[in-house]
């Protein structure tokens, strides 16, 4: 029997965590080198990363005006792409979606990427650096039938969203089991301008049964014990007991019992928590792979944050046996695309009314009656009566460079500098001047650098602000 010895005196931690978590670490991590290195790491500020909107992003290439570009931001906020970073091809050209922040120069600049009109405009998501590495080794296809089971707050759903093309029929099921986590989910959804995706309030088990074998990715980022948040949510901290990681361990069974039924043959599933029990992580890979024989693992990885950036994460990906039925052999995995595949072509749409919101839904979305959902499609608009009014959702999704696509939408767009003072007034609620030059009258999109932040209304050179009240700065 081999006995590891850990010499506590050189531990110095700013939090405090459960004596019986820091006995399994101990058993876990199987030198003392590497359990201080891992207990010395909870002093450290935790690490934030920026997914970038390639849809956004790659629509203002077409522009000649003074659009936030790709290059732009990564230079001007000193991005660095994450290790095995997804990416698209753009022109023979590769951008990268996963970048580490440089929050201290960001500080140094002023910035505050999550109060900055870029991130209002969904030009990006701010997520985990180690959460990012999930969905971007599931190998997404802009074709595929896309299933997040356990959603919320939407940054793994946003980023495969990202990866799909209503071009070639590509779409997401983002699924949440809480009702207010699904809001918040809905919100993300539409703040990132998803438009082939729909947002459901649903038990797993009641999915199964509706998609028998039907999807051909599906994300389980799987509720857990959360041991990976210790360093930036005290609340994980206070949470945590062995009871409770048993209790996740048998939750995720099942959950990943009914992604197997919704997997389709030769579809993959990627299985992520962010904690680092074993009962949670390889005991539920070793169940997956006893239970289901046609079940293989093509990738596996923990994130330690004591090795590298980014806190606690667990990746495994399985494939299931048997022919693709979206098999394509002209694709290349999706990432090689064109400006078209992030337009959206109306001849796509069909107009879906439910009490006075109207909805655009992709006519490739399967029929979801008789699910409980927060958002099918688009929001367009709303019946007011004696009129109609567009949805702040809908700025979110039209591309701001392409004459067809706004014409269709009757809409002007009113552009300003990144640097305007108008920028921050309407992100307030206040009225602002039309931008010079602009005459007219009617409905708006206030945009900033390019990117649509949302709605406004022209009367006599003044824009009246429809910026939603629930998101104005303070």
């Amino acid at each position: 029997m081999r006995i590891v010895l850990f010499i506590e005196k050189r531990i110095s931690m700013s939090v405090t965590l459960p004596k019986e978590f820091l006995e399994r670490m101990k058993q876990l991590l199987s030198s003392e080198e590497d359990y201080v290195a891992f207990v010395n790491s909870y002093n450290d500020n935790p690490v934030r990363g920026l997914r970038l909107n390639l849809k956004k992003l790659i629509a203002n290439e077409e522009s000649n005006s003074g659009a936030i570009t790709y290059e732009k931001l990564i230079s001007s906020w000193n991005l660095t792409p994450i290790k095995d970073a997804s990416f698209a091809i753009y022109k023979e050209k590769k951008y990268y979606r996963e970048f580490y922040m440089d929050e201290e120069r960001l500080n140094s600049l002023g910035i505050r990427p999550g109060k900055h009109p870029y991130h209002e405009a969904g030009l990006y998501y701010i997520q985990g650096t180690e959460a990012m590495q999930a969905v971007a080794h599931l190998g997404i296809r802009p074709f595929d039938r896309v299933a997040d089971l356990c959603a919320s707050p939407g940054g793994k759903s946003t980023q495969a969203a990202d990866m799909l093309s209503i071009k070639s029929g590509g779409f997401l099921i983002s699924n949440e089991y809480v009702p207010l986590r699904a809001k918040t989910l809905s919100s993300n959804i539409e703040r990132m301008g998803i438009a082939n995706a729909a947002v459901l309030n649903e038990d797993t088990g009641k999915l199964a049964q509706f998609f028998p074998e039907y999807f051909t990715r599906i994300i389980v980022d799987a509720p857990c014990s959360g041991e990976g948040m210790f360093r930036k949510d005290e609340t994980a901290i206070n949470e945590w007991s062995p009871a409770n990681v048993s209790m996740c361990s048998e939750r995720q069974k099942e959950i990943v019992s009914n992604a197997y039924r919704m997997l389709s043959p030769g579809g993959k599933l990627c299985y992520s928590t962010c904690t680092f029990e074993k009962a949670e992580d390889e005991d539920i890979r070793d169940y997956i792979l006893n239970e289901y024989t046609d079940m293989s693992l093509i990738f596996e990885k923990r994130v330690w944050p004591h090795l590298e950036k980014g806190e606690g994460h667990y990746i495994a990906i399985f494939q299931r046996e048997g022919r693709d039925p979206l098999e394509k052999t002209e694709k290349d995995y999706g990432i090689c695309i064109t400006e078209s595949d992030y337009t959206i072509d109306l001849k796509h749409f069909k107009e879906m009314k439910v009490k006075n919101q109207i909805y655009l839904v992709p006519d490739f979305l399967p029929d979801l009656r008789g699910l409980k959902s927060f958002r099918t499609g688009l929001l367009k608009s709303i019946d007011l009566g004696k009129r109609i009014e567009p949805e702040h959702s809908l700025t979110h999704a039209v591309n701001l460079h392409d004459e067809n696509e706004l014409h269709n939408f009757d809409f002007t767009v009113c552009d300003f500098p990144g640097s305007a003072p108008e920028i921050e007034q309407y992100l307030k609620g206040l009225q602002i001047p039309a931008p010079k030059g602009v005459t007219g009258k009617g409905w708006c999109i206030v945009s900033c650098d390019g990117v649509a932040l949302g709605l406004g209304k022209l009367v006599n050179g003044q824009i009246k602000n429809h910026y939603p009240k629930g998101l104005r700065f303070n």
